[in-house]
């Protein structure tokens, strides 16, 4: 007899024990109730059971007729009183024959057929499927001899079964005795197979991933109660079947009784395979005759897991679609492991099953190396080591695509490594180079399985998502190309490991499924209204970002109008920041877009509504470049208020650059533009944006007047914005041409102007003024004071420039060394940060400070540019 499960993980060695203790109790008990006395029977420990040797004296029929009523009985009460590790279920062999004992043991053709049936797949199928404690099976001749001739031995709860082991090819019978009958009347013949190893050959050329098949491997030292179900998920191409096949490779040794492996097709150019059909290949495998698997697909499950019951065997399913794809194929037994690759999340099995994810990602720069390197003779690459970076780069760190261009180059002698990346270079055309002939190194048909397999509203926004300009999106951006459907459509996408959640609510394509979808979506008829939904949403939430960033800017209604405000995400000037940072990388890309959209309108808006972020952050070559590009697109579809702003705009970002003649040019056509549109709002604007770039050039007298010109335009109007923008140009003119007298009151007026409207940073610009004003005239105490105040503003506005102005204008004023190097230093760092030139200044002022010995104050600079 036989203790089921007597090497299962749970039970420590401790258990063990007290199972064999619990063991003998049981015997000793079971035989005493059934007057067998077990004093005059032999019994040798097989350390998981033991073998009993009745004396001829005790009759046969007692085995059968009086035993298992009192065995059930005290295996009962035993595991009554223990904890499931320590409970007992057996399995019992019965038959008689003729033995032989020596100084070693007991022999005989009998014991062997006895171990033969103990053994038996279909006996201990039977025994873990029926859920009883106690399961007999009975050679032909005890049967015939013993059982059949017994009124009590309960004959008719006996089934034929046929065993075939080794040299054993026999009939049995088995009774299920406290447990659910489950077995027919005579199944075929099931054969005796060998341990199956069906592993597919492993790769040779497998890098990297050490992180991941340590955290396979420690799955087999945790304790469990089921068996072991490993995950493994991740987007087409990123090498979840090579991580399966090497791993599994690494450990089949632990795996005495054989690998099973299937190819689920879950994503293929052919259907997905069956499970039912892939139960009958694992059942025939295991020895179950054809004609004996059960017709329902549940019934084969069922069996199947019974026949894994106390084999310790490793199963691999390969690219499975779902968690109910792959369920029915699980294993139950502890001490069984499945390993599952899906391009799916396979939420299922971790919720229900337990199962242990590993999610895999794009492989890091060393190991892509490493990858081209097995296929890439390592002088070329040596030669090359630019080229191979790009290549890693352009194949998007995608194990598959680096493998196919990595043997396109080694198997093409005469495609250089140069010209491969000449091909992966073209967007349009990336994934035709990244094509072997066969589907499955084919990227493009890769991808297609899985988006195949989409519902329609995810397959909407992922080709949608082709048309997006920028390198991530948000939900509401999302919303925006797919409505309502977009936060399902998402997060189908994100399971099917076509998009990554980055971070909460931003989402990604890497950039070969980019290319993929641009391809989609350039086919998409419905791509124009997606694309105007899109640019309209960024424009509308930008719009209102930078009212919060700027509440008060002149004309602004009249330029761009007002946008909606149910912007969840944008609420108040924080908010506002956070969205800017985030998002001006996709704004800028989005103003050419928009433009090649035939939406020129939104570009040069979306240009003008990034302005202040752009301006404040110093990122003078972004602010530049934005509203290059609408200009541009204003010129080439002839809209004359946007070429007008645009020009106006780019003047003031390239003089900020030091470009001060273009800024010039740009201003005189943005003139132009004003006097043939009748524009005066546009004009006053033109008028303080030449105010600002013709100081700069220090040329005071000029930018006095266009101030004045500005002032004459909007003093007879009810406009205290304009006036106090007006007022303050004049003022700092006035101040640069040391008229002082006449620019302090315009000063002060221009000032509580900005406050009673609430306007900070005018505030912050006019404070500058006034303390420019008092250290001309003598007054460095107030100059500090208004130099302070300024500062304070800008630090709350976040506009590094000006606060750099402010400190270094501070330097100048303070009296003490010690407060002069350390403002010095603040605006040397933030100069740097934003990549101004006046760096330069600062920094020989500093050194200047530092070598005086006497401590004599740095000379005074010029009033630093717009």
């Amino acid at each position: 007899m036989d203790v089921s499960a007597f090497g299962d993980r749970r039970r420590t060695n401790l258990h063990q024990l007290t199972v064999r203790r619990g063991l003998y109790g049981v015997l000793e008990r079971a035989f005493a109730e059934s007057e067998v006395p077990w004093t005059e029977c032999d019994h040798e420990d097989r350390g998981d059971g033991v073998m009993v040797i009745l004396p001829p004296t005790v009759a046969k029929g007692t085995l059968v007729e009086k035993l298992p009523t009192p065995l059930v009985g005290a295996l009962r009460e035993h595991n009554a009183g223990h904890p499931p590790e320590e409970h007992i279920r057996l399995r019992l062999a019965l038959h008689a024959g003729e033995i032989h004992y020596d100084d070693h043991g007991v022999v005989g053709r009998a014991v062997n057929l006895a171990f033969r049936l103990l053994d038996a797949p279909v006996f201990t199928a039977a025994h873990a499927r029926s859920g009883g404690l106690l399961s007999m099976i009975t050679s032909a001749w005890f049967f015939d001899e013993v059982i059949w001739h017994s009124a009590t031995a309960e004959r008719d709860t006996y089934r034929r079964v046929h065993v075939t082991a080794k040299e054993t090819d026999t009939t049995a019978w088995v009774r299920l005795v406290d447990g659910k009958l489950s077995l027919v009347d005579e199944p075929p013949p099931m054969a005796r197979l060998p341990a199956p190893h069906q592993l597919p050959p492993s790769t040779r050329q497998f890098v990297g991933r050490d992180t991941e098949l340590a955290q396979l491997t420690e799955l087999l030292t945790q304790p469990r109660a089921g068996a072991v179900i490993a995950a493994i998920d991740g987007t087409a191409g990123i090498g979840k079947t090579a991580l399966a096949m090497t791993w599994a490779h690494q450990v089949r040794d632990r795996f005495p009784d054989g690998e099973l492996h299937v190819n689920l097709r879950g994503f293929d150019e052919q259907d997905p395979l069956d499970t039912s059909q892939v139960l009958d290949g694992f059942l025939q495998t295991l020895g179950v005759h054809p004609q004996a698997i059960p017709a329902g697909r549940d019934a084969k499950s069922a069996l199947y897991r019974s026949m894994l019951a106390e084999r310790r065997m490793l199963v691999v399913l390969d690219n499975a679609r779902s968690s109910d794809h792959v369920r029915p194929l699980l294993p139950a037994s502890p001490i069984s492991v499945a390993v599952v690759t899906s391009r799916n999340r396979l939420d299922g099995l971790l919720v229900r099953e337990g199962a242990h994810r590993i999610a895999l990602d794009v492989l890091s720069d060393a190991d892509a190396l490493a990858l081209i390197a097995e296929r890439i003779d390592r002088t070329r690459l040596e030669e090359d080591p630019g080229s191979a970076a790009e290549l890693v780069r352009l194949c998007a760190h995608l194990p598959l695509a680096l493998s196919v261009a990595a043997a396109r180059a080694a198997n093409q002698s005469p495609l250089s490594l140069r010209e491969l990346l000449g091909e992966l270079r073209d967007e349009r055309h990336r994934l035709d180079a990244l094509d072997l002939g066969e589907p499955d190194l084919n990227l493009r048909a890769v991808f297609s399985w899985s988006y195949s397999e989409l519902p329609p509203t995810a397959a909407r926004l992922f080709r949608l998502l082709g048309m997006h300009p920028g390198a991530d999106i948000g939900l509401a951006a999302c919303r925006a190309l797919a409505d309502d459907n977009a936060p399902a459509a998402l997060r189908k996408l994100t399971s099917a490991h076509l998009l990554t959640e980055y971070r909460p609510g931003r989402f990604r394509l890497h950039d070969l499924l980019r290319a993929y979808a641009t391809e989609l979506a350039a086919a998409d008829p419905e791509r124009a209204a997606a694309a105007a939904r899109l640019v309209a949403h960024y424009l509308d939430t930008a719009l209102l970002a930078e009212r919060h960033i700027l509440p008060h800017r002149y004309g602004r209604d009249a330029l761009v109008g007002r946008p909606p405000l149910d912007q969840a995400e944008i609420g108040d000037v924080d908010d506002a920041m956070d969205w800017f940072t985030l998002e001006h990388p996709t704004l800028l890309t989005l103003v050419g877009f928009a433009a090649d959209h035939d939406l020129t309108g939104h570009a040069w808006r979306l240009a003008w509504a990034c302005t202040t972020f752009l301006r404040r952050t110093g990122r003078w070559s972004e602010r530049a470049a934005v509203h290059r590009a609408a200009l541009a697109a204003t010129i080439r579809t002839d809209d004359r208020l946007g070429e007008a702003t645009s020009s106006r705009n780019l003047a003031t970002a390239v003089a900020r650059l030091g470009e001060l003649d273009e800024a010039v040019r740009l201003l005189s056509r943005a003139a132009e533009l004003c006097e043939e549109l009748g524009d005066e709002i546009s004009e006053f604007k033109t008028h303080l944006a030449c105010v600002r770039v013709l100081s700069a050039r220090s040329c005071h007298v000029e930018a006095l007047k266009h101030a004045e010109r500005a002032w004459e335009l909007i003093r007879g109007r009810h406009d205290r914005l304009g006036h106090a923008d007006a007022l303050a140009a004049m003022a700092g003119q006035l101040a640069a041409v040391h008229r002082d007298d006449e620019a302090r009151p315009l000063g002060t007026r221009a000032f509580e102007l900005y406050t009673a409207i609430g306007h900070v940073e005018g505030q912050a610009y006019v404070l500058i003024v006034l303390g420019d004003i008092e250290r001309a005239l003598d007054r460095p105490a107030e100059a500090v004071e208004y130099y302070r105040r300024s500062h304070s503003l800008d630090r709350r506005l976040g506009d590094r420039y000006w606060r750099a102005v402010s400190a270094e204008k501070l330097a100048e004023v303070y009296p003490d060394d010690d407060d002069r190097e350390r403002s010095l230093r603040e605006a040397l760092a933030t100069y740097r940060e934003i990549r101004h030139p006046a760096a330069e200044r600062v920094e020989v002022r500093l050194r200047t400070l530092m070598a005086s010995a006497d401590g004599t104050r740095a000379p005074a600079g010029e009033t630093p540019t717009c």
